[in-house]
């Protein structure tokens, strides 16, 4: 389809622009070499990969940062061969454009369409479940939820005799390893999935050794909070592999990169958003009245004390107790245009300022109040990790849906876990992903209000 999407493209150019004779001819030569230069860097992209389970935006944002890298390679055989005279300029890279649209729009829809039959019940991977425990029934609960992954429990496995027999979400537990023997036998299983703590390290094996009898796939979802080792990288000393529990990579080379893409990205945007920015100003004068910058103390990088910036979305109340309130769906503080201003996340657009004097980063993880951060510091294991990089106006977190009003400690850990594998992973390459992502997300999100 992606294929199709590019010569689709190159078609309409072709009929609805003068194009010289012999520019007709290398036409299909360029097609041809876009069409390979996709296939390889989507492949390394990982486009071509199962996209059951993952969301739209991350197909997003990896398809137009990796069709951009097929379309400079494209542009530059245009230029060393000469056929910018033959095909022109416009042509030429409306074609371009056209065909990133036609493959966004028929992945889009394929996406739609296979995730609307997946919640009816067509092309259902059947899954059985090793691991009774919180994660087992936060990762069912999770299942349940999301019926367009396509994803089906079967069965729910522990080695802890005291469970047996118990139900979870309606799953019965049905007992240890070697009923889950029984039940590879007698039922089409598609895959094994491990909730246990990565100590568990002989029942994973066994389990392994059973699957692969069975030729059953097996997916391990680490509790990374009881052993946090797998988000971190390995690197080498006097010979010897060292696993880097706690090393601050925000320094030297990339220190300066990511200052450089906050001032060159802060400033674009800061100078795109000066009209709306204004406009969004007036209707809260006009609606409410002043102020219209919201100011709070927030906890930045190192763990200092800065004043973040927002646009005030709520009317003021006085708070004996001093506790910072959190936000709700239905909250009555909620000024006229409040609740769209937050839920478009454009309340956050006053923040690009803190970027630009170099309080905030573009991308980092969401600063909380001071007492929230407080309390997340008792509740949560490494959560002041998140203090190596400045807060950032999105994060890995907030595209992955996690935004919004904390109800639990769980919801405050899955963000620290998402934070901790950003910092651990940075690169401009994947900044660049969640901005892109960010952008789909402000009118997509599940969680955006």
């Amino acid at each position: 389809m992606d294929a199709i999407s590019i010569v689709l493209g190159a078609y309409i150019i072709f009929r609805f622009f003068d194009i010289l004779v012999d520019g007709t001819t290398y036409l299909p030569l360029l097609v041809i070499i876009k069409i390979l230069f996709c296939f390889i860097i989507f492949k390394e992209g990982q486009l071509y990969r199962s996209w059951r389970g993952r969301p739209y935006s991350d197909q997003f944002s990896r398809l137009v940062l990796s069709y951009s890298l097929s379309s400079a390679a494209v542009t530059a055989v245009w230029l060393v061969l000469g056929f910018q005279f033959l095909i022109r300029p416009l042509p030429f890279f409306l074609w371009l454009l056209l065909s990133l649209f036609f493959i966004l729009t028929v992945r889009a829809f394929v996406y739609s369409l296979v995730r609307q039959l997946r919640k009816k019940g067509i092309n259902k991977k059947h899954i059985v479940v090793f691991g009774a425990g919180g994660l087992g029934k936060a990762l069912i609960e999770q299942i349940r939820k999301s019926p367009e992954s396509g994803y089906q429990v079967l069965s729910l496995f522990d080695n802890d005799q005291s469970l047996w027999g118990k139900e979870i979400n309606s799953k019965k537990i049905v007992g240890g390893t070697r009923d889950l023997t029984i039940t590879l036998d007698n039922e089409d299983i598609c895959e094994v999935w491990l909730a246990l703590p990565l100590k568990a390290s002989s029942n994973i094996e066994e389990i392994m050794n059973i699957c692969a009898l069975k030729n059953v796939s097996v997916r391990l979802i680490p509790d990374v909070f009881d052993l946090s080792l797998l988000n971190h990288s390995v690197t080498e000393f006097l010979g010897f592999p060292v696993i880097d529990l706690n090393v601050n990579r925000m320094v030297g080379v990339n220190l300066l990169l990511k200052r450089a893409e906050d001032i060159i990205l802060g400033s674009l945007f800061f100078l795109l958003s000066i009209p709306l920015m204004i406009s969004i100003s007036f209707l809260i004068l006009v609606s409410s009245g002043g102020p219209v910058i919201f100011k709070q103390k927030r906890l930045g990088w190192d763990g200092k004390v800065f004043v973040i910036y927002k646009f005030r979305t709520m009317v003021f109340m006085e708070n004996a107790n001093n506790k910072t309130r959190q936000a709700e769906q239905d909250d009555k503080r909620f000024t006229k245009f409040g609740k769209l201003l937050r839920r478009s996340s454009l309340d956050e657009l006053p923040q690009i300022i803190n970027v630009l004097q170099g309080r905030m980063s573009i991308v980092g993880p969401r600063p909380h109040a001071l007492d929230h951060e407080e309390t997340f510091k008792k509740q949560v294991k490494g959560y002041t990790l998140r203090y190596k990089v400045k807060p950032g106006i999105t994060g890995w977190a907030q595209v992955n849906d996690l935004r919004g009003q904390i109800n639990d400690v769980e919801d405050i850990r899955r963000r620290v876990q998402h934070d901790l594998f950003y910092i651990e992973n940075w690169s401009i390459w994947f900044d660049i992903r969640i901005i892109l992502t960010t952008i789909l997300k402000v009118f997509f999100s599940k969680q955006a209000w």
